[in-house]
């Protein structure tokens, strides 16, 4: 009987030492102090089927741990008028925060947690197939901190962020910091940072105009060396329907003709290498076979089609201007040479005082 009570005993001391071992191990979490001392949240704890971080990242608490310990009304009070854990500690969804205190303050005995394991994935993957991006968190976390993306710039729920090329140039998502200048990182220009299996380039053809003048536009066959900065945003907006092109560009340098252009000179010098529709040596869809201009004398016809063996740099935008009626025409000018005279010489072509050929009724 005695042999059996020490047996007893002895095993007793071990349950109660190894307990007291087992309670020494300091849990792994956050440790708050206030609004009341020795409280040990552990996101793991807390990840469930049914919740994810914008269950409690979406206004509840902001994504740096300990930051709500500075706003005045995180109080018991608050807790217990539905606020800050209080949102699911009711009772309801959890366990209420007023009358089971002990399951979270643990008092005196509480010790300084070990550090616990990201509640966040290391590595996001966003997009999809060969455009994918994979976003790390830590290598970001060197200059910025969770609130730095959530919840301005980044939903706390995986998949909820939906970029598109549009994006690219504005100030939102990734491009908050990465931006044009690079000043908080590698520019968006610098595609091939972030897009690694094939370049973000689109495969398709893209139209530009509609009908018979519409131009086809490939990326493949426009690939420089600086990549998708020597168009983009600058010249190109990133959503192809943002950009309209209009003949006045062709004259002016932008768009296309920012490097379709010969040096110094007009750069629609070359139209059917562009414009499929037409020949160069017939009349060009975009313009009118015949224009009719009222002189001071009679109508005068001009027909594009008898001109079509002239390439159109020969007329454009020296002497006239693209758009009819912008260069104003007189005849003591084409006798002079300009003008119309410049060719309607009796040299080039019949002479301007030849009237009838161009001045009918």
């Amino acid at each position: 009987m005695y042999k059996r009570l020490i047996v007893t005993i002895s095993l007793l001391l071990i349950c109660i030492v190894s307990s007291g071992v087992k309670a020494a191990q300091p849990a792994k979490g956050i440790l708050y102090t206030k609004p009341l001392e020795s409280v040990i949240f552990s996101h793991h704890a807390h990840a469930g089927k049914d919740v994810s971080c914008a269950t409690c990242h979406s206004g509840l608490f902001e994504m740096e741990a300990l930051h709500v310990q500075d706003q005045k009304d995180f109080t018991m009070d608050s807790l217990y008028k539905g606020k800050y854990c209080g949102a699911c500690h009711n009772g309801k969804k959890a366990f209420a925060s007023d009358t089971q205190c002990a399951r979270c303050h643990l008092g005196s005995n509480a010790a300084t947690p070990q550090k616990e394991a990201p509640a966040y994935k290391m590595s996001v993957t966003l997009g999809k197939r060969d455009k994918d991006v994979v976003f790390h968190h830590e290598p970001h976390l060197k200059k910025a901190n969770c609130r730095s993306c959530h919840n301005a710039l980044f939903q706390p729920k995986e998949g909820a962020a939906k970029i598109n090329m549009a994006a690219h140039d504005k100030p939102q998502y990734c491009f908050a910091c990465h931006d044009q200048r690079g000043k908080n990182g590698f520019t968006s220009n610098d595609c091939s940072r972030c897009h690694k299996k094939s370049p973000a380039a689109p495969t398709e053809t893209i139209k530009y105009g509609k009908g018979a003048k519409a131009v086809s536009f490939k990326h493949e066959t426009h690939r420089l060396s600086d990549g998708c900065k020597a168009c983009h945003p600058q010249t190109y907006a990133y959503r192809r329907t943002e950009t309209k092109i209009d003949f006045n560009d062709h004259i002016n340098g932008k768009s296309c003709f920012t490097c379709h252009a010969p040096k110094g000179g007009p750069a629609f010098y070359d139209c059917n290498r562009c414009h499929k529709d037409k020949p160069a040596a017939k009349t060009p869809a975009y313009y009118p076979n015949t224009l009719k201009y009222k002189t001071v004398m009679q109508n005068v016809y001009f027909h594009h089609a008898s001109h079509a063996v002239f390439s159109c740099n020969q007329c454009h935008p020296q002497p006239f201007v693209v758009k009819k009626g912008q260069t104003k025409m007189v005849m003591s000018e084409m006798l002079h040479g300009q003008t119309c005279g410049m060719c309607h010489n009796g040299s080039k072509a019949f002479s301007a005082r030849d009237c009838a050929r161009c001045h009918k009724k």
